[in-house]
């Protein structure tokens, strides 16, 4: 198994290539990627942030590096068995939930494309506003990892992979405000409502997708090597105490 001083110069290797040598320097990369550990991944690129790397261009090498490791990290995701009242089952569940609905808010906007009118596209224009409201809902699913997850890794000195995540939530919350702002509002024909939606639903889809990729598969596993039982039981009383979007943790309804 490659440790951090192994993958930073593949790492810096795949940053550094020309785009007619990324393909190779993408199968040099893979055999070290083939067993790797993911909290020695998210230490590495930590540690090439630290040493001068910008985390704007470290987050465009995360997707080349995943690229190449989607296989293997998909098989060791799926090997993580979890009681349901563990705060990484419930963000995974919920995970779930959302990227359904990130399919549905695709497959709404296309048929809407398909109908050309307002009139006829009445009750998929319904859908989306409904959709609009839960993809601001999922708000809570980010504060409880912004407020009880990453200070807890950061404690541990894994500092650069809660920023990024960081990052990116304020970016989706400004394109999720912007959808539920666009579909509340009134008076837009046709046109102008798909034109106005169709970017910001494609934008989501494709980033929020990658995103919830990346923390199943790179910082949920990080997290589970990083914090102790006791830590992890701190961590559910604060999920506990901000709140849940798509819905309320199973040994919660049993309390009820």
């Amino acid at each position: 198994m490659a440790n951090r001083e192994e993958l930073k110069p593949i790492l810096k290797k795949l940053h550094e290539a020309r785009p007619e040598e990324l393909e190779t320097v993408k199968k040099e990369a893979a055999k070290y990627f083939k067993d790797v550990d993911p909290k020695e991944l998210a230490l590495a690129e930590q540690e090439l942030i630290q040493e001068g790397t910008q985390r704007q261009e470290m987050k465009r090498l995360c997707d080349v590096h995943l690229e190449v490791m989607k296989e293997q990290l998909g098989v060791a995701a799926k090997k993580i068995k979890l009681p349901v009242s563990h705060p990484i089952h419930i963000c995974m569940d919920e995970h779930t939930i959302i990227k359904k609905n990130l399919k549905k808010l695709k497959k709404t906007l296309e048929k809407i494309k398909t109908l050309g009118s307002l009139k006829k596209a009445k009750k998929e224009i319904n859908t989306l506003k409904e959709l609009s409201h839960f993809f601001v809902e999922t708000e809570k699913h980010h504060k409880r990892e912004e407020d009880a997850l990453f200070p807890r890794l950061e404690a541990h000195g894994i500092t650069e992979p809660p920023q990024i995540f960081r990052e990116d939530h304020v970016e989706f919350l400004a394109k999720k405000k912007e959808f539920f702002n666009t579909m509340m509002s009134e008076g837009k024909g046709f046109s102008e409502l798909v034109n106005a939606i169709e970017p910001i639903i494609d934008f989501l889809t494709k980033n929020l997708d990658e995103h919830i990729y990346k923390e199943d598969n790179i910082l949920y596993p990080m997290a589970l090597q990083t914090l102790s039982k006791d830590e992890w039981k701190d961590v559910r009383k604060k999920f506990d105490a901000i709140g849940y979007c798509c819905f309320a943790p199973a040994d919660l309804k049993k309390k009820k």
